[in-house]
């Protein structure tokens, strides 16, 4: 594992930003998932010793998150949701300064800074100052300081915020590179499901500071396989309510199509019987495909979030 977390607690005075959260982050690509304020950035900032732990313990790359912090901050890169730069300094300077914080020697950070500014789209802005940089540019030179040093795990919070879809994509098409090398694990962090969805195999939903899922994305999407989209002539109405009794999910939106979520362990026939019992004539009756947003909403909705 890449990250094992037991019984994690975080508080900000009388509030539990993360309440006994037992998690495992393997090697390869993770996205913690969850609405603003469920606990992903205390986690990642608690792994990092940048806020303190009311409870719990941490393990990062094999060695103790608090005994061995200063190792491990040779080990991990850091992409915080924040802009930490340096007004005064080029983007290459940022750089070379975060690559010898990591430990590396002046040259080789300065070699290295070269080589990484180039590779996330910033090789001519390199000689800039990095207040001049735009939003999107300030997101890939974060990128670009918390790669500098070859970790062996980086943490990214919240990498496409302030992007246009264009630069976004740019983004999520540099961070599907990282783990390719088979030599770096990612943990992501957003509450954009699509970035998860699109760049990790594997995800942890958070809700209201405790885990609500942790599963791989695909195993995730199929525990919601039993929905199908349905149309229907006839008395809609009708059928609709006699599946709501049998513990059918509906949602409809107002169009003619409607999705039909059956409860576990039950299959299509359900949908069969009660066309035929309520007199309807089913005119579609397909699998329908589950997002990973679809069952996100799903889970938080299971926890009890009613505002979903």
């Amino acid at each position: 594992m890449s990250v094992h977390i037991e019984n994690l607690t975080i508080r900000y005075g009388p509030q539990v930003a993360v309440d006994s959260v037992t998690v495992d982050f393997p090697q390869g690509s993770t996205g913690l998932l969850g609405p603003n304020g469920a606990g992903k950035s205390s986690i990642i900032k608690a792994l990092l010793g940048l806020v303190p732990v009311s409870a719990g313990s941490a393990v990062i790359l094999g060695r103790n998150a608090v005994q061995d912090n200063k190792m491990i901050r040779q080990l991990v890169g850091y992409m915080p949701e924040d802009d930490c730069l340096i007004p005064g300094l080029t983007g290459l300077e940022m750089v070379r300064y975060a690559g010898e914080l990591s430990g590396m020697p002046p040259k080789d950070a300065m070699q290295r800074a070269h080589d990484v500014l180039f590779a996330v789209g910033l090789g001519e802005a390199r000689y800039r100052k990095v207040e001049t940089y735009s939003s999107g540019m300030k997101q890939r030179i974060k990128l670009a300081q918390a790669v500098v040093h070859d970790p062996k795990l980086l943490f990214l919070d919240e990498p496409t915020s302030g992007m246009d879809p264009r630069g976004r994509q740019e983004m999520l098409d540099l961070i599907l590179q990282i783990p390719s090398r088979g030599t770096m694990s990612v943990v992501l962090a957003t509450h954009i499901l699509p970035d998860v969805e699109r760049t990790c195999g594997r995800v942890v939903i958070l809700n209201r500071g405790r885990v609500a899922e942790n599963a791989k994305v695909e195993d995730l999407r199929g525990t919601y396989a039993n929905a199908y989209n349905v149309r229907v002539d006839g008395d809609r109405e009708e059928f609709e309510k006699r599946l709501t009794k049998q513990g059918c999910e509906i949602k409809s939106e107002g169009k003619a199509d409607f999705d039909v979520t059956l409860p576990k362990g039950k299959d299509s026939d359900m949908i069969l019987r009660t066309a035929r019992d309520s007199g309807v004539v089913l005119r579609k009756l397909v699998p329908s495909i589950q997002t990973l947003e679809e069952v996100f909403v799903k889970k938080l909705r299971e926890g009890g979030d009613a505002g979903l």
